[in-house]
């Protein structure tokens, strides 16, 4: 009788640490905040950051791109703007996304573009202080990287980095280091985690969900674990990115949030798309509203917590 009562005792407490389990995973989930990279937006005016306020975005990314071709007054300018329509309508900018391409690449061979692209990202994290971001991101490389060259850069995308996330420290700010694709830097969650570990300083990673051509997304969140702090959410076929709408290409996004939430992501849920899957009739690719974004936010949310209930009813039925 005894040994009866303390397995029925033992199946209540495992089923109740389940259930704990259970709940706080669908609360971390509920507490994700949706957030956008800049694209979605049509210019930086007061009515742009109430539209996205008014449909449910709370964090925005800004693109590094929008700093190009303008001087130091200017960008000045543009920050001061930035600042005062965010606040007013409540909009955080979660994140900056620093810039790149072939010459703003932190591992060039050539040492005089790499110490420009330096300093240029330091100029843009000092400039953007007032904004109070949480994050830098920030490409390891641009492409194509030939394999020859690939160790040395490697080497100097490190020395980069260094020398970057210390200057992240002069403001409250952490820098995290985004997944590529194809032969750049980072396209595995081993050779970026390797860099990361290499650097140390507080470097972090942003999880692009879109970017992974060699492993599953959910596999590169499992191995990278808590490094993520920060999210680029969109989808793809699987070949190359896309930067689709979730929910239209091959990604399984309650496997992703599920790996996540595993790991502690404490969010928000940043999207980076700003257009819809090209239609098969006309080939366009149809703008996205803030909306559409909340939407499939909820509509993804939703799917992951009954995902949830139908795994517990299949362990009632047997």
């Amino acid at each position: 009788m005894y040994k009866i009562f303390l397995n029925a005792f033992l199946i209540v407490i495992l089923l109740l640490i389940a259930s704990c389990s259970k709940n706080k995973s669908i609360q971390l989930v509920e507490s994700w905040k949706v957030g956008t990279s800049s694209g979605v937006m049509n210019n930086f005016s007061s009515e742009e950051f109430e539209k996205l306020k008014n449909a449910g975005v709370d964090y925005i990314e800004l693109g590094g791109g929008i700093f190009k071709n303008k001087d130091y007054s200017e960008r000045e300018t543009l920050v001061s703007d930035i600042k005062q329509n965010a606040e007013n309508s409540g909009i955080k900018i979660w994140s900056v996304h620093l810039p790149y391409s072939q010459v703003y690449d932190i591992s060039s061979l050539n040492d005089e573009d790499r110490n420009n692209m330096i300093k240029e990202c330091s100029e843009i994290m000092f400039l953007c202080s007032p904004l109070n971001p949480a994050k830098y991101v920030i490409h390891p490389s641009a492409e194509p990287i030939p394999h020859e060259e690939r160790s040395l850069r490697i080497v100097n995308c490190i020395s980069s980095l260094k020398i970057l996330t210390e200057e992240v420290k002069k403001t409250n700010a952490r820098l995290a280091l985004e997944c590529l694709p194809r032969t750049c830097l980072g396209n595995t969650s081993d050779e970026l985690i390797m860099i990361v570990n290499a650097v140390g300083n507080g470097l972090e990673v942003c999880f692009d969900s879109n970017h992974l051509l060699q492993e599953k997304p959910e596999d590169f969140i499992e191995k990278t674990g808590s490094l993520i702090t920060t999210v680029h959410m969109s989808d793809y076929d699987g070949l190359d990115e896309k930067h689709w709408l979730p929910g239209e290409g091959v990604i399984n996004w309650t496997n992703v949030i599920s790996t996540l939430v595993k790991n502690g992501y404490q969010g928000p849920f940043m999207f980076e798309t700003s257009r819809r899957k090209p239609s098969s009739i006309t080939n366009e690719r149809i703008k996205l509203t803030p909306e559409d974004l909340v939407n499939c936010f909820r509509e993804l949310k939703n799917n992951y917590i009954n995902q949830f209930f139908h795994n517990d009813n299949k362990t009632a039925d047997h």
